[in-house]
């Protein structure tokens, strides 16, 4: 005999007698091993399909998780913010918004001929300095707003 067979037939008789002692059983052989249940990124088991958030609450949680994590990383990137700097970034932005409408006027002021490439490059590169600036300017006074960022010397509100 070979050992397959005797295995198989050790199962049987397993199962024969799980059916004579406890009544009908489910055979230890067909036996399959539970489910592991799915885990999150964390680590932790996802809830049951039934007990799930929906698109909109996951959606929330995460807004707020967001939030919570963009404060933390800015107040712990930028520290010891002095008024004065801010200050200095808006001046800066004004600087350049001063150049970037000067060359305009500039511009307009040679009717003789059109502006060539060289003059049209130029002023793009002074608009998107001062657009990036003027958007950087803007990120700084939303997150002063927000508390995501502290000025040394000013007690949030």
């Amino acid at each position: 005999m070979s050992l397959a067979i005797l295995t198989r037939a050790d199962r049987r008789a397993r199962a024969e007698a799980a059916i004579a002692n406890d009544g009908p059983r489910e055979p230890i052989f067909a036996r399959t091993a539970s489910p592991k249940p799915l885990e999150t990124k964390s680590g932790l088991p996802a809830p049951a399909a039934d007990s799930a958030p929906t698109v909109r609450q996951f959606l929330s949680q995460l807004g707020a998780q967001e939030r919570k994590l963009a404060r933390k990383e800015a107040l712990n990137a930028v520290i010891d913010v002095a008024p004065g700097e801010v200050e200095k970034l808006a001046r800066l932005v004004a600087r350049l918004r001063g150049r970037y409408l000067a060359k305009l006027i500039d511009l307009g002021n040679n009717t003789e001929t059109l502006p060539g490439e060289l003059e049209i490059a130029e002023i793009r590169r002074v608009r998107e300095r001062f657009e990036e600036l003027e958007l950087g300017l803007a990120s700084v006074k939303e997150a002063l707003a927000e508390g995501d960022l502290t000025l040394r010397g000013l007690r949030p509100e």
